[in-house]
């Protein structure tokens, strides 16, 4: 099993950014913080969190040193997958879903909220990719999360699960560092069963248009249709369905 130095902090703009910094001394390096005051979500987006209530993680690679994924696409996915399994040492499976491309939502009885967000930003030199980075947020024991998220977030202790920031934190290191080693494949394969999209209704929710996802091609787009033809869903698009 992989060994990868932790460090830990009280206070940072973002962990994602502290791991970029450290990876010029190291070959791969686990970042966790109290709390992140410029933590980044897709599209540019703010993942706002409490201080002390949270988990906040990041995994960086110095992929010059360090064998590494070759499909980009795995670590998201990876992501996802290692904070569903570390939820479900919490709630029972069943309530946990995958929702395309990159967050994490449970079921609290009458509908989906997110728990989770994941990111992973990577950098290049020409076309080979220098770093990789994979960037974490679980609402762990926030209990509110102002007017526009109020009724689309929860955590666990909303859920009624009273558990230690540590724990999670140690169990979702410990679902990465599994999931890093498994096989390519069997890691895309998994991830696509999980989130349960072909045949599925979406919404496109720039284009107000709504597609059947036909296929989930490796680099994580999706080939959906309509009456109109073919169209393909990448990572930076919005989409909408019922999970």
């Amino acid at each position: 099993m992989m060994e990868i130095t932790h460090y830990h902090f009280e206070r940072v703009d973002s962990t994602n950014d502290v791991a970029k910094e450290l990876l010029t001394n190291h070959d791969s390096v686990f970042v966790s913080a109290d709390y992140q005051y410029k933590g980044r979500g897709r599209k540019g987006r703010i993942w706002e969190g409490e201080s002390h209530k949270n988990v906040y993680l990041t995994y960086g690679v110095n992929e010059r040193k360090r064998k590494s994924l070759e499909n980009k696409v795995l670590y998201q996915i990876i992501g996802c997958l290692a904070v569903e399994e570390a939820l479900s040492s919490f709630i029972d499976s069943s309530r946990i879903k995958i929702k395309y491309p990159n967050d994490v939502y449970v079921s609290d009885g009458e509908k989906y909220r997110k728990i989770s967000g994941v990111l992973s930003e990577h950098s290049y030199s020409g076309k080979i990719c220098e770093e990789s980075i994979l960037g974490i947020g679980i609402n762990v024991n926030q209990l509110e999360f102002g007017f526009d998220f109020e009724d689309k977030a929860t955590s666990l202790k909303k859920l009624g699960i009273n558990c230690d920031i540590d724990q999670v934190l140690e169990l979702l290191k410990d679902s990465l560092i599994r999931l890093l080693e498994i096989d390519e494949n069997t890691i895309f394969e998994n991830w696509k069963d999980k989130i349960n999209l072909i045949d599925k209704t979406i919404e496109l929710v720039d284009k107000n248009s709504h597609f059947k996802v036909d296929s989930i091609n490796k680099d994580g787009s999706l080939l959906a249709s309509n009456q109109n033809g073919s169209i393909s869903i990448n990572n930076g698009d919005s989409i909408k369905y019922e999970l």
